[in-house]
C-alpha cells in the first residue's frame, strides 16, 4: 500500500491543487448506529450527511463503517486529493501504520479503507480533536438515535429570518 502522504506538504508543492476535505463521524448505541460526513470542497461548498445502518455494530466499526462511506461519496464525486479528519485515534493511527490491527474484524475494514485511499492520487487521514469534528459528531448522533418515530426522509431546512420578523403597529379605536 502507498502510504499516506501528508497533504499540508502536498500542498505547498503543488499550489493549485483542488483539495477536498472530509470530516467523517461514527456513533453506535443501545438504539442504533450510524455516521456523519461533511465533505468540504476547495470553494467552501458544503455537503452533509447522516447514514443510518441498519445492522448491529461497535463503536469503531461504525468509525470505519463512516470512513469508507466517505470515500465511496468522494470517490463517485471524481475528486482527486482528499484530506480526511477523523476524531478516532484509532482509526486514524491504523491507517497512517502507527497503529496495528489486530482483530480479524479490524484488519479486513483497514484493508477495505487502505484499498479506497489508493484510488486517490493524494490522501491523508489526520486524527482531530472531537471539538472540531463538531458536524460530522451532530450527524452520527442524529443518525444513531431511535427512528422508529421519523419518517424515512427527514429533511432539514435553513431559516435565515424569522418568522414574525416585522414588528406590526395596531391603532385602537375608541
Amino acid at each position: 500500500m502507498r502510504r499516506a502522504t501528508p497533504l499540508e506538504s502536498v500542498v505547498e508543492e503543488v499550489p493549485n491543487i483542488v483539495t477536498w476535505e472530509l470530516f467523517t463521524d461514527g456513533a453506535s448505541s443501545s438504539d442504533g448506529s450510524g455516521a456523519g460526513l461533511n465533505l468540504i470542497g476547495p470553494d467552501g461548498e458544503e455537503h452533509t450527511y447522516a447514514l443510518r445502518f441498519e445492522f448491529p455494530t461497535s463503536n469503531i466499526k461504525a468509525e470505519y463503517e463512516a470512513l469508507l462511506s466517505g470515500l465511496r461519496m468522494a470517490e463517485k464525486m471524481g475528486i482527486k486529493y482528499l484530506k480526511v479528519s477523523v476524531d478516532s485515534q484509532l482509526v486514524a493511527n491504523q491507517m497512517n501504520g502507527t497503529f496495528e490491527a489486530r482483530d480479524p474484524a479490524m484488519q479486513n475494514y483497514l484493508a477495505l479503507a487502505e484499498e479506497m485511499a489508493n484510488k486517490f492520487e493524494r490522501f491523508s487521514i489526520t486524527q482531530v480533536p472531537r471539538s472540531l469534528n463538531k458536524k460530522a459528531d451532530a450527524l452520527s448522533k442524529l443518525a444513531s438515535s431511535v427512528f422508529s418515530h421519523f419518517a424515512k426522509d427527514v429533511w432539514v431546512e435553513v431559516l435565515s429570518q424569522k418568522s414574525a420578523n416585522v414588528v406590526q403597529k395596531r391603532s385602537i379605536h375608541e
